[in-house]
């Protein structure tokens, strides 16, 4: 089991690497993962939850969440995670321009328990990615193979002793990407879980299937709005995602039970038009409840 989840791990881990350089080609990280608009430097989220006291919900106190740094071409060179507010996870990104070459994991004390190191071709194409443990041997190895028009088809990713871990397979239309099938395997034991996505103008649909082949669930993305489905096809809940900020709508929807809602609001915006206060809220048959308030405080490099 222990076995399990190292190579679970990577291959969740490692899925990142090829989607951000791909991401990183149109759009900058500030933005492809986090929504930021302007040149940012920094931002830091700190969360309060609230609590019921005389009749009232009032915030409990801060507590710090997140830490990011950005260097001038807007790629994320440092992020700090905390639970409880307390450091469990570093991760620091080397660049050579806008291409990633090196992303190290730390723990909460400072040791380094995974490193991710890229290699390129002679057009900034992802070739290859090794993923090394804290004591420097070879956790895992991935390789890319792309066609004559030099579109990605095809990523494979072996763990150190050769067993085969992750399957990328892609298929296009002319030049954009039409579909492709990911599958993660279990150690010596065959396929743990596979997920088909296929795109189209303004949709994604995805279907993540179990070992034996039956759907697991289904998702339908239409613009801002998806819908998502249990295996029998009722209806599980339903998501919309704001812009620009990307906050979330969520609509859950029990059979058994009553429906509950809960959004992401914004609060307040600075100059560059990014929320720094978001308060995320309850809805069901008992009526509406604020449940935390997300303080999200930003530094620009124009200041």
């Amino acid at each position: 089991m222990k076995t399990l989840k190292v190579l679970f791990l990577v291959a969740l881990t490692t899925i990142l690497v090829p989607a951000l350089a791909h991401a990183q080609e149109r759009r900058s990280m500030a933005d492809a993962t986090y929504a930021l608009k302007g040149p940012v430097r920094s931002f830091k989220t700190e969360i309060a939850t609230f609590v019921l006291k005389d009749g009232n919900y009032v915030e409990g106190p801060r507590v710090l969440r997140e830490e990011a740094m950005f260097n001038t071409d807007q790629n994320r060179t440092d992020y700090y995670i905390y639970t409880k507010g307390i450091l469990s996870r570093r991760i620091e990104m080397k660049f050579d321009g806008r291409t990633m070459i090196e992303c190290i994991n730390y723990n909460g004390a400072g040791q380094a328990y995974l490193r991710i190191v890229n290699s390129y071709d002679s057009e900034k194409r992802l070739k290859e990615t090794n993923n090394y443990n804290g004591d420097g041997s070879l956790r895992s190895k991935e390789t890319f193979k792309r066609n004559d028009k030099g579109q990605l088809i095809e990523s494979v990713e072996y763990s150190a002793d050769g067993v085969l871990m992750e399957q990328f397979n892609y298929k296009y239309e002319g030049a954009k990407v039409a579909s492709w099938e990911r599958k993660i395997y279990r150690p010596n034991d065959g396929v743990l879980l596979t997920i088909e996505t296929y795109i189209a103008p303004d949709r994604k649909d995805i279907i993540n299937y179990n070992p034996d082949g039956s759907v697991a669930n289904k998702s339908a993305r239409r613009g801002q709005e998806i819908a998502h489905y249990n295996a029998d096809g009722s209806l599980q809940k339903f998501t919309t995602i704001s812009q620009p900020d990307r906050l979330i709508d969520e609509l859950s929807i029990n059979q058994k039970e009553p429906s509950k809602r809960e959004s992401q609001i914004p609060d307040q915006t600075d100059s560059h038009g990014n929320w720094t206060k978001q308060t995320k809220w309850s809805t069901d048959t008992n009526g509406t409840k604020p449940l935390v308030v997300t303080y999200r405080t930003i530094t620009y490099y124009d200041k």
